[in-house]
């Protein structure tokens, strides 16, 4: 049974419809969706296709450090050249108002850094290399 409820984001207000669902039970086939704009107006979009796996990230290769999980780069606390040992801070990421540490699976001397300060990077990409 859909259920109504009035969304504020970013001091914009919509109404929205949520399909309740019980388990076992599948979701209908998607529908155009309306949403009002701040002036009122009511527009229709189409639905959001499936997201396909982004092609922005490079695969990750030997001695590739990797962002656990998107978000943004606060600081890079390494330089090529520099040697690191296993658990030593590399860099630090920030996600939902979250600062977290990207530490070094293993030591050896940092060979390329990928990120600089304030680059988004995704789950599984690679930020630092270690040779």
């Amino acid at each position: 049974m859909p259920r109504k409820f009035k969304v504020t984001v970013n001091g914009r207000e919509y109404d929205v419809t949520v399909l309740e669902l019980t388990a076992g039970q599948s979701a209908p086939a998607p529908a155009p969706t309306t949403a009002v704009a701040a002036a009122g107006s009511a527009t229709t979009a189409a639905p959001a296709a499936a997201a396909a796996p982004s092609t922005t990230a490079a695969a990750a290769g030997a001695g590739d450090e990797v962002a656990g999980m998107g978000g943004v780069v606060v600081e890079v606390l390494v330089k090529v050249g520099q040697t690191v040992a296993s658990g030593d801070r590399l860099l630090v990421l920030e996600a939902m108002k979250m600062k977290t540490p990207v530490i070094a699976s293993r030591g050896g001397q940092v060979t390329r850094v990928l990120v600089a300060p304030g680059d988004s990077v995704e789950g599984g990409q690679p930020l630092v290399t270690i040779g």
